[in-house]
Order: structure tokens, then sequence, then C-alpha cells
């Protein structure tokens, strides 16, 4: 990162009454936040998930898909203040869904994404620590969900971006606590690519598998993932940007 809790009702015939109608309502509420996610209607579905937590402030699937989504559609904004805004309330809701369902994965992945956002917003020390954090939330999200490719994919992703610190960030970390974390490029590679072993039609977690070589530094590995990344067929709302980013890859890398 769960389950519905049931509204207490003084009588007892009410209660029986009262929670199927209330249960449908809220799945009603869910396949149609669901469907205006196929639709790349976020903010849509993000309002839904917010009526269903009006009312069931402790729902599972709410609590973690509204996280998601506020960090998600706060990243859009070009207002610096508005995306931290969002990335606020995401951790809000990452963390309750944390101390509800601490047992499920769904929560950690989400803070993890809510933290990652924060991460460009704050300054070298800042961020450092919350590197921890980050790795430490990607690691506890795919032991509770080994089949997740998103998990997989931020996990890698933070491998990567350890593992290939700026110097600034580098000479930073001798004066914190903890200093840097521990990521390797090795790692990074073998979680990203079980991310696209997950899911072998996402665009994204090629295209940062592409980034990370090279980050890393190895750009004839980088090519063959963008060319076979560009057969792919869009399926979410920011794919046809990441097919375009990885088309200037490939151009600047062919040269």
């Amino acid at each position: 990162m769960h389950m519905l809790n049931k509204l207490i009702v003084v009588f007892f015939f009410t209660c029986f009454a009262v929670i199927p109608a209330f249960a449908q309502s809220v799945d009603e509420l869910l396949h149609e936040a669901a469907e205006l996610m196929e639709a790349h209607n976020q903010e849509g579905a993000l309002d839904l998930y917010l009526q269903v937590l009006e009312d069931n402030p402790e729902h599972y699937d709410a609590l973690w898909n509204a996280s998601l989504l506020h960090s998600t559609i706060g990243f859009r904004f070009e207002d610096e203040n508005r995306q931290v805004e969002y990335y606020v309330r995401a951790q809000k809701l990452a963390e309750k869904a944390m101390e509800l369902h601490g047992d499920s994965g769904h929560p950690y992945y989400v803070m993890a994404v809510a933290k990652g956002r924060m991460a460009d917003h704050v300054g070298v020390n800042r961020r450092i620590e919350l590197g921890h954090i980050i790795g430490e939330l990607a690691k506890k999200a795919v032991e509770l969900m080994p089949d997740h490719a998103p998990s997989w994919h931020l996990y890698g992703v933070w491998q990567s971006e350890v593992a290939n610190v700026s110097r600034a960030e580098r000479v930073a970390a001798r004066f914190i606590s903890g200093g840097l974390p521990d990521g390797t490029n090795e790692f990074a590679e073998e979680y990203l690519m079980k991310a696209k072993s997950l899911d072998g039609k996402s665009i994204i977690i090629r295209l940062d598998l592409a980034r990370h070589f090279m980050r890393s530094g190895h750009d004839d590995r980088a090519i063959p993932v963008l060319e076979e990344l560009l057969e792919l067929e869009p399926r979410l709302i920011d794919d046809p940007d990441f097919l375009e980013e990885a088309k200037e890859y490939l151009r600047d890398l062919r040269g």
C-alpha cells in the first residue's frame, strides 16, 4: 500500500435495512471511478474516490487511489505551490492508508510515489533523507505485492537514481546521518526488467529502463529498448508524451 467499514447504527433493524443499499452505492461509485480512469478522466475519478471517503474514511481502495491520483494530477500543474499542495494531500491519504491497512502493499507504494514527487521540491539534504524513506517504502511494497509491476518499476527507478546521484549530492551526503542510501545499477536493471516482465505493454517502464541505461553510461543498450518501446500502443493518458520523449532520445543517441 482494507475493506469498507460498516456504519454503526443504533437501531438493529435500521442497520440491516441501510447497509446493503449503502454498500451498493459505494460499489457504483468505485465502478464509475474505474470507468473514468479508463477514459483518462483522472480528475473525475478522484472526485468519486473522495466522495467514497466522505462517508467511508477508512475505505482501502478509495484511500490509496485518491493518494496516487493526487500525486499524478499534481505533477501536471505548472504552479509549484499547487504541486506541493497536492503532494501533501497525497501523503496524508497514504499515511492514513498505512495506519489502517499496514498489512497491504498499495499504501507503501503510493506513499513512496508521493514522497518521490515531493523530493523535487526540497533541498539536497532533505532529498537525501527522503531517499532513504522512499527506498524502504518501495522495498516494503514489493515484499507485500511481488506481482505489482508499478512497485518494481518505482524501486528500479529509485535504485538507478541513487546509484547515479550527482556529485553535489554525493558530497552533501557525507554530512548527513546515514549518508547516501544503498542503490546499485545492477539492482536497478534487475528491478526494471522485473517490472517489464510483469507488464509487457507499459511504455513508461521501458522508457525508464532506457533512461537508466543512459544514466549509467550504456547508451548502446538504451537504443533497442527505445526502438521496442516505439512499437507499443499508448494506453495511459501520458503515453503519447512518453512516446515523443522516446523519439527524441533515439534521435540524440543515433546522432
